[in-house]
């Protein structure tokens, strides 16, 4: 397991924001839309009934959540940098299903579970945040099972004006947000951690969606390598 490290002043600010954030976080103009993206994310994963599943930066647990309802032999398990939406996570744990979801408070920095424990881990809307995303991503391999699955949705500047500027905004009006990487940069950075092969399925322009105006996405799907097949050239 990875040892404790000293929080960074950026997840600082994140704990905060999202702590103020967590009790009405499901009720905001823009929690359809999360949820529309998260569910674009799953889809992308591929699940039998035993897989093991961790999502990082799992807010009030939607996706988890979902999640463990398609696994009646596995786990899906949620991290979040913030207590206020781990507490509200708690809560929403249909009985049904108490033994096969968990979440627990911890940052991407490190993940708090043994070497290769996850069959599958997704981050969505939350890559952005991280102070060290390379970091981050070697974390998640790390706790992925050889052959495991990583999928990461995150907003794209390099489609839009808007998104662009609207990053720009974000760095100065919210401390913790770090940056949105151009979707050349973050899959250069997902390869650069170690995975392979690495695809991009979904890069595109959204509007009039779930409560949300105009939006930009990418949506990533890499794997952690099995045993001896680290050498070999990375996939697109």
């Amino acid at each position: 397991m990875q040892g404790s490290v000293g929080e960074h002043p950026r997840e600082s600010a994140s704990k905060s924001y999202f702590d103020d954030w967590a009790t009405s976080y499901d009720q905001g103009r823009v929690s359809p839309w999360f949820q529309y993206t998260q569910n674009l994310t799953i889809a992308l994963l591929q699940l039998d009934s035993s897989s093991r599943v961790l999502d990082v930066g799992c807010g009030t647990g939607y996706a988890t959540i979902r999640l463990a309802s398609q696994l009646p032999a596995g786990k899906a398990c949620g991290v979040d940098i913030s207590p206020g939406m781990i507490e509200q996570a708690r809560r929403k744990i249909p009985a049904p299903l108490k033994d096969r979801v968990e979440f627990h408070q911890g940052s991407s920095a490190a993940l708090g579970f043994p070497d290769g424990t996850f069959t599958h881990l997704i981050c969505t809307n939350s890559f952005h945040h991280y102070p060290d995303p390379l970091g981050a991503l070697r974390e998640m391999k790390r706790v992925l099972a050889p052959g495991g699955q990583l999928a990461i949705f995150e907003n794209a500047p390099d489609l839009s004006w808007y998104t662009w500027a609207w990053d720009r905004l974000l760095r100065i009006i919210e401390k913790g947000h770090v940056r949105y990487y151009p979707s050349r940069e973050l899959g250069e950075m997902i390869r650069q951690a170690g995975y392979q092969p690495v695809e991009l399925c979904v890069l595109r322009n959204e509007f009039l969606k779930h409560g949300k105006l105009f939006a930009s996405i990418q949506v990533w799907r890499a794997h952690k390598p099995r045993a001896g097949s680290e050498s070999r050239p990375a996939g697109r």
